[in-house]
């Protein structure tokens, strides 16, 4: 019981530090002249490369002369928000997929299995979570047709096994007995 209250401590503590969903703030970089002025050079959210200001300012008789250089570097990958992104896009025949699949998943532990029946069964929920995962992504535009498709292909397998088991009838023998009920 320790080690599953550890568990989900520490899974608590990793979603609340690791996955932010604000924006990466920018880099500011600021140069104050003697004259009081100031060049500020700002970059935009997640930006994939440096940005770099280059200032130059010359006089030849008064001898005064500038140059500044300020390079601020690329920001990290913002994976929380990407991820946001690809989750957000799925469509709701793959949101369908995720839960057959996770549900394929869980039919392996021994009280749900019970109610399925077969490993078997679990393999075919398991499958048919990934095509419909999979499926919409490949083919654009039919997802109802996959939905029902794979939705009806499971459901049939499943009512095939479940009553074909209680239904068949064995008489290898020929002595109009079923054979599993001889010994």
């Amino acid at each position: 019981m320790t080690s599953i209250k550890t568990f989900a401590a520490g899974l608590f503590l990793a979603l609340l530090v690791g996955c932010g969903i604000m924006p990466l703030k920018p880099g500011v970089a600021t140069f104050t002249r003697p004259d009081g002025s100031t060049l500020t050079v700002k970059q935009p959210q997640n930006p994939k490369d440096s940005t770099i200001q280059k200032y130059s300012r010359t006089e030849e008789q008064g001898k005064v002369t500038e140059s500044i250089e300020t390079k601020i570097g690329a920001a990290q990958k913002d994976v929380a928000r990407e991820m946001a992104a690809k989750l957000g896009s799925l469509r709701p025949v793959m949101w369908v997929g995720v839960l057959l699949f996770v549900f394929g998943l869980a039919s392996f532990h021994p009280y749900l299995r019970a109610i399925i029946g077969s490993v078997t069964t679990s393999l075919v929920i398991l499958a048919a979570g990934l095509l419909l995962m999979v499926l919409p992504t490949l083919i654009v535009g039919n997802e109802l047709l996959i939905l029902g498709g794979t939705l009806g292909v499971t459901a049939v397998y499943i009512f095939a096994i479940r009553h074909g088991k209680l239904q068949g009838f064995v008489d290898a023998n020929k002595d109009g007995i079923d054979d599993r009920k001889q010994k």
